[in-house]
C-alpha cells in the first residue's frame, strides 16, 4: 500500500533535523527553503512526499522549536489551497539523539492549533534497517561487529548534548520527560515489519479526517512511501564527465568517520588537506587562502583533495559553546566551498552539520531533487553545478569513504609517485 493507495490527497512532509534523512529514498525534493513558493512547488510535485530540511539537531531547544513551528505552519498555510490530508513526520537520528519530544509535540501542538484533528498515538520509529539499527520488544540495537548492543552501550549514548542511558524505548522517552502513553513503539528488524506496520496504520485512519505526527529514523519513511528499490548510483548516472577530480569534506569527529578517513588518505589517489582547529579559530584569514592554494595544486595535478578537520575532538563542557565552537568550524568549511577555485565534479561531505551548512550557505541550493543513495544509506542531490553526497556521520564501513572514491573517480586521475 502506498501514499496513493490510502487517499490520491495524501501528502507525507518529512521534517528532517540534519541533512542525512533522505539516505533511503529517491526521486522527491529536498526543501531547504520553506518559502510558500517552495513549499508549493513541493505540493505539485508528482511524488507524494516530500523532504523540509530544517536541521534543528544542530540547534539550541528554543531555536529548533522555533524552526520547526515556522516551518509547519508555512506546510499548513500552503496546504490550504491543496487540502491534502497530512502525515507529518519528525525524522531524526536512529542512534536517539535530537530534540526529543520537543519536536513531535510541537508538531502536535501547531496542528491541533489550526483545526487538525491528531491521530491519538506518535509512531516512534527509530529502526534504519540499512545500517543495522533494530527495535526488538521494545528495545533499540545496533550493530557492533557480528553483534547486537542495546545503543546505550554505544559512543552516541554518550553524546555531548544528547546523551542518554536507556535502550528500553519506554524508559527512554521517560528519561526525555515524555510520556510513554502518548507513543507506539513500532518493532523492527525488516521492511517487512515496517510495512506491515505501514498497512496497519493506513487501515486504521482510513475514512479518519486527521493528520498524523510520527517520530522515526529513516526506514519508516521509505516505508510509508511505498517507492519502489533503486540501484545505488554511479558516475554514468550523476553525469560525472571524464576530466577533473572531486573534493571531499570531512568535518564530522564520531569514531567511525575518522577510521573511514584514515582508509580514504592511505590512497595514493587523493591528498589530504587538514584543518588544525587552532587554526580556525585564531588564524583563519592565513589558512583559507592556504586551504585554497592547496584545493587548486591538488586538483591541477589530477589528484582529488580530502580538506578534513583536525581529529582530536576539543570538549567543552558547557553546551551552547559546543554549538558556538562547532558553527565556527562549519562556517569556516561553508567559506572554502563558496571560494573553490576549481569547480569539482562532485563534492563528498561527510557529517550532519558539515553536510547541511555546505548545502544550504556553500551551494545556497533552496530545492533539490534527491537522485538516491551512491552506496548503502549515502544519498546524493543534484546541485545547479555538480552532484552532492551526504555522508552520515554514523554510518557505512571502515572503507566506506573509499569505495565512494572508487565509484565517483574518473579513469583520467593520477596515481600520486
Amino acid at each position: 500500500m502506498t501514499l496513493n493507495d490510502l487517499h490520491p490527497k495524501t501528502r507525507m512532509v518529512v521534517f528532517d533535523d540534519d541533512p542525512t534523512g533522505i539516505q533511503t529514498v529517491h526521486s522527491c525534493l529536498l526543501v531547504t527553503d520553506w518559502s510558500d513558493e517552495n513549499i508549493r512547488k513541493a505540493f505539485l510535485d508528482e511524488v507524494p512526499f516530500f523532504y523540509v530540511l530544517t536541521n534543528t539537531r544542530a540547534l539550541t531547544p528554543e531555536a529548533a522549536r522555533e524552526t520547526l513551528s515556522t516551518a509547519l505552519e508555512t506546510v499548513i498555510r500552503v496546504n490550504r489551497e491543496f487540502g491534502y490530508r497530512l502525515i507529518c513526520v519528525s525524522r531524526s537520528d536512529s542512534c536517539l539523539r535530537g530534540h526529543f519530544p520537543l519536536e513531535p509535540d510541537v508538531m502536535s501542538g501547531v496542528l491541533a492549533k489550526h483545526g487538525y484533528k491528531v491521530w491519538h498515538k506518535i509512531p516512534f520509529a527509530p529502526a534504519f534497517i540499512e545500517s543495522g539499527r533494530y527495535t526488538i520488544d521494545g528495545t533499540h540495537y545496533m550493530c557492533e561487529g557480528e553483534r547486537l548492543i542495546p545503543v546505550s552501550e554505544s559512543e552516541f549514548a554518550r553524546d555531548n548534548v544528547f546523551g542518554y542511558k536507556h535502550a528500553r524505548l519506554v524508559d527512554y522517552i521517560e528519561e526525555k520527560g515524555g510520556n510513554p502513553q502518548d507513543y507506539e513503539i513500532v518493532n523492527a528488524r525488516s521492511y517487512e515489519e515496517l510495512y506491515a506496520f505501514r498497512d496497519a496504520l493506513f487501515a486504521a485512519i482510513e475514512g479518519q479526517e486527521c493528520a498524523v505526527v510520527v517520530r522515526s529514523s529513516s526506514s519508516l519513511p521509505r516505508a510509508l512511501s511505498g517507492i519502489a528499490d533503486k540501484p545505488f548510483l554511479d558516475r554514468n548516472h550523476l553525469g560525472i564527465k571524464a576530466s577533473g577530480t572531486g573534493l571531499f569534506m570531512v568535518g564530522s569527529h564520531v569514531r567511525k568517520t575518522t577510521e573511514q578517513l584514515d582508509y580514504l588518505l592511505k590512497s595514493h589517489e587523493v591528498k589530504g588537506i587538514e584543518l588544525p582547529i587552532n587554526d580556525i579559530l585564531n588564524h583563519s584569514d592565513a589558512l583559507l587562502s592556504q586551504t585554497l592554494e592547496a584545493i587548486e595544486s591538488v586538483s591541477g595535478n589530477g589528484i582529488t583533495p580530502v580538506v578534513y578537520t583536525a581529529r582530536k575532538e576539543v570538549r567543552i563542557e558547557d553546551a551552547a559553546q559546543r554549538l558556538r565552537l562547532g558553527q565556527t568550524v562549519s562556517d569556516f568549511l561553508v567559506e572554502i566551498v563558496r571560494r573553490l577555485p576549481v569547480c569539482p565534479n562532485y563534492l563528498v561531505a561527510k557529517g550532519g552539520i558539515t553536510s547541511h551548512d555546505i548545502l544550504t550557505k556553500g551551494l545556497a541550493v533552496k530545492t533539490a531533487r534527491v537522485m538516491g543513495q551512491v552506496i548503502n544509506s549515502v544519498p546524493c542531490v543534484m546541485t545547479e553545478r555538480f552532484p552532492y553526497i551526504i555522508f552520515p556521520g554514523n554510518v557505512g564501513g571502515p572503507r566506506s569513504l573509499e569505495e565512494i572514491y572508487k565509484v565517483l573517480k574518473g579513469p583520467q586521475e593520477t596515481i600520486v609517485p
